[in-house]
């Protein structure tokens, strides 16, 4: 038997043959190759008035494909012949979509509801199944990529003076056997920071100790993102800030997804990453409480950073930023005050050469 097979697609219409076999309608192109083929018990006609008069059937009303034909009785006749029961007696309704708004609420939610729970839930689960050859590689990398970034313009790239070197070990080793394990680094750099990476990385930037009022503030810094290393939070961050990121450009598309998925998923992450720095801070006053070492000095560092950057703190901070307001952390370190340290953390020699750790040897 001879139809038409249109093709929605492409929007072109071949002539074809009809056969039918089993319970398939086999359509077959004019030299006999297949070119479809439909279970004939959901061939049903497709509504509507079209410009020839003749009726279509498909699989549904927003089928690929449609065929065109002159005579259905014909077809009806030959599945008789062949065999076949007569498909149910109903029509294809053209599907109702819901308007675009809702589409679009809808999608946006779901986007928020698995970038705020669900992968936050997994990056909870799976980073703790990462093998630790695997944590210190990514580490290693980003470790790397980092130091460059950050490393100021004419800086120096390798802070390792030996009497500098020699001083932050001793800084951290107040801290106990797990600062011993700790892969310290310092970054010449005009950012004020620290972070803590997979692998046990812990980097403070040279920026950051020239607003320290002396080491036992730098010695808080390090306590803080060593709590980041106990608690986890480093591998769990790669990792739900890789998920989010993926689903997100996958949505968005490639073009323009990455700055958005960097935006959307500070967003929604923020009060994850905030409780993450309660942690780490909480570990860090217990750490220092054990040596023996104020909370203090950590305090008025974060003083002096609220003085320079005011935009640091306040409501738009709360709610999107990935580290509690200043101001919230300071009362916390204020009220944890255990009075003086016991003992100068470092020698005010020693407190000079880490500072100068980064200082390019005379000649260079």
């Amino acid at each position: 038997m001879q139809a038409q097979y249109e093709d929605r697609q492409t929007g072109r219409a071949i002539a074809v043959r009809l056969t039918f076999l089993d319970q398939w309608l086999v359509i077959e192109r004019e030299d006999g190759r297949e070119l479809d083929r439909w279970s004939w018990r959901d061939v049903a006609p497709i509504p509507g008035d079209f410009p020839d008069g003749r009726m279509r059937v498909g699989l549904a009303a927003d089928a690929h494909a449609v065929l065109a034909l002159d005579d259905p009785d014909i077809l009806l006749r030959r599945a008789h012949a062949a065999g076949m029961q007569q498909p149910a007696q109903r029509e294809h309704r053209v599907r109702r979509d819901l308007p675009l708004p809702v589409w679009l609420v809808g999608a946006v939610l779901s986007l928020v509801l698995l970038v705020q729970f669900v992968i936050p839930a997994m990056a909870g689960m799976l980073a703790p199944l990462v093998p630790a050859s695997w944590q210190a590689r990514i580490g290693d990398q980003v470790q790397t990529i980092a130091a460059t970034l950050l490393t100021r313009k004419d800086g120096n790239a390798q802070c390792a003076a030996p009497g500098g070197v020699a001083a932050l070990k001793k800084l951290a080793g107040r801290l106990g056997p797990m600062a011993g394990t700790a892969r310290l680094h310092v970054i010449d750099s005009d950012l004020p920071n620290a972070f803590a990476l997979p692998g046990g990385h812990v980097s403070v930037t040279t920026a950051l100790m020239d607003r320290a009022d002396g080491p036992d503030a730098i010695l808080g810094v390090i306590g803080h993102e060593l709590g980041h290393l106990h608690h986890g939070h480093s591998m769990e961050r790669v990792m739900r800030y890789s998920l989010s990121s993926a689903l997100i450009s996958m949505v968005v598309g490639d073009i323009g997804g990455g700055a958005l998925a960097v935006g959307v998923s500070q967003m929604v992450e923020s009060d994850f990453s905030q409780d993450q720095e309660r942690q780490a801070d909480a570990f860090a006053i217990d750490v220092l409480a054990q040596a023996r070492v104020s909370p203090l000095p950590l305090a008025r560092l974060f003083e002096t950073i609220r003085t320079e950057h005011p935009e640091a703190d306040g409501a738009l901070v709360e709610w999107m930023g990935s580290h509690p307001t200043l101001s919230e952390r300071i009362n916390t370190l204020q009220r944890a005050a255990g009075g003086q340290t016991a003992g100068a953390v470092l020698e005010e020699g020693e407190w000079r050469a880490l500072r100068d750790i980064c200082r390019k040897p005379e000649g260079n």
